[in-house]
């Protein structure tokens, strides 16, 4: 496996991108285009709604997940050290929502990265730093444990059920007496989001995009590696892979034992157009277990159609990301479904993506 050494290098990358790649466009559609969708940058289906997301459990033991198929971004990232990762589950509506599941604690980071979508959280419990987080914005979300059956469901004994789930029409009967709109500009503070307090739907479409996506991408120059088999290790209990499928032009995620990732919904393994891989540094909080990431910049992979394209990353104000290639010029990735994991280059956590002959295919 690589271990992921290189965030300084992609340090150094990113400070060229920004000198070098201003005269570039790095926009994600022509002046006076349709909006899109924030989440995948194909045709927007629910506009004036905020982005509901949903982290749900992804311990090894925890085999059925519901929603995991039909989610546009999937986020993934070690939280706590010695714990499973989770995953979350980024849908542009609480009506998009199905089934999602098994409904598991907030994630501070989860909501820092979907913050300028507005996002509406939905959880089960929350530690002390995701807690401050939502008090700090002035941030509600749909708790079970605090709305307990009226928008969540198990199948087994509630107070010890494993796997609670809910949907977007049971969340949604609960938005009022919580207090809370499924409407952008319509439910209180956000984190990020300066246009949600705009009084004109133009304003509100204008809303930025998770990721710099356009159907026509200004994508990196030809020599990308191809890219057949992807391992992330995140921990020792908590390996997430994928492998292309020419068929689909798409990436099927696996488990750690290497079967499919299946959404319980459908019974199909879930698939992802988009692969990004960004590192972070993260430091350890003060309980000693908790881990925090920077989001302001670093290095990273993106894989798309079978290649592979070493990128660097940083904040932007029209996007949540901003993406550069290897020479430091912007670029725009493919519309489509997103897989993003985060992370950190001091923590142990390695990356291994292998090509069709099954060599490395990051060096």
């Amino acid at each position: 496996m690589k271990r992921i050494w290189n965030l300084a290098l992609g340090t150094a990358v990113l400070c060229a991108a920004l000198l070098c790649g201003c005269t570039f466009n790095g926009s994600t559609a022509p002046a006076g285009s349709a909006p899109a969708d924030p989440l995948t940058g194909q045709e927007l289906q629910y506009p004036g709604e905020r982005v509901a997301a949903v982290v749900i459990d992804n311990a090894p033991a925890s085999t059925t997940q519901w929603g995991i198929g039909s989610a546009s971004v999937v986020l993934e990232a070690l939280t706590v050290n010695d714990r499973p990762t989770s995953l979350c589950l980024a849908y542009p509506s609480v009506s998009a929502m199905p089934t999602v599941g098994p409904v598991t604690l907030g994630q501070d980071l989860y909501w820092r990265l979907l913050s300028g979508q507005e996002v509406l959280p939905i959880q089960r419990g929350a530690g002390q730093f995701t807690r401050n987080y939502l008090d700090y914005y002035n941030l509600r979300a749909v708790d079970a444990l605090e709305v307990g059956r009226n928008a969540f469901s198990c199948d087994d004994v509630w107070s010890g059920a494993p796997l609670w789930h809910t949907s977007g029409e049971e969340i949604t009967s609960v938005l009022g007496r919580l207090n809370l709109s499924g409407a952008l500009g319509d439910h209180g503070s956000s984190a990020s989001s300066s246009a949600s307090t705009a009084e004109d739907s133009s304003s509100i479409s204008a809303l930025p995009a998770l990721l710099p996506q356009a159907k026509e991408p200004r994508l990196p120059e030809p020599g990308s590696r191809d890219a057949e088999q992807v391992l992330i290790n995140f921990a020792p209990q908590s390996t997430t892979g994928f492998a292309y499928d020419a068929a689909s032009g798409s990436y099927g995620m696996l488990r750690a034992d290497g079967s499919a990732q299946l959404d319980a919904n459908t019974g199909m393994q879930a698939r992802f157009d988009n692969l990004l891989v960004l590192y972070s540094a993260s430091s350890l909080r003060d309980d000693g277990l908790t881990l925090d990431y920077d989001l302001s910049f670093g290095g990273g992979v993106w894989l798309n159609g079978g290649r592979l394209w070493h990128i660097t990353w940083t904040q932007g104000t029209d996007s949540t990301f901003v993406f550069y290639d290897a020479d430091g010029r912007p670029l725009s990735i493919c519309a489509g479904r997103s897989y993003i994991a985060m992370v950190s280059s001091v923590t142990g956590q390695e990356l291994t993506v292998l090509d069709s002959a099954g060599q490395n295919a990051l060096n």
